[in-house]
């Protein structure tokens, strides 16, 4: 139970960083974040490289988006009415697709 506790407490901790560092510019209208299944998920229409959308993120202490679940692809299609850059990518070898935290597109069991 401890551990479920500080596992909590980091990702609310994550979370409230990340919604701070947004809040602190303020975002336009073409911005949003959503708060869904304990993840926080910011949404922008700026037209970025995929890799200068991952270093945005990364400076601020976050990453693209991981899809690990069908509920959560199924949230991401209603929420998204344009283009946006997931954690995946084929950069190390082409044809073969690794999300961001170095699990491969069939690890998570999405197609």
């Amino acid at each position: 139970m401890l551990r479920e506790l500080r596992d909590n407490y980091t990702r609310v901790r994550g979370q409230l960083f990340f919604y701070k560092a947004f809040t602190a510019q303020s975002l336009n209208s073409d911005m949003k974040l959503r708060d869904w299944g304990g993840k926080l998920y910011f949404f922008s229409s700026d037209k970025l490289t995929w890799s200068s959308s991952r270093a945005f993120c990364v400076s601020k202490g976050t990453d693209l988006v991981t899809i690990t679940s069908q509920s959560e692809q199924r949230f991401l299609n209603s929420e998204i009415k344009d283009h946006y850059w997931l954690g995946l990518n084929d950069l190390e070898t082409e044809g073969q697709w690794v999300w961001v935290n170095n699990r491969t597109l069939n690890d998570t069991g999405l197609q």
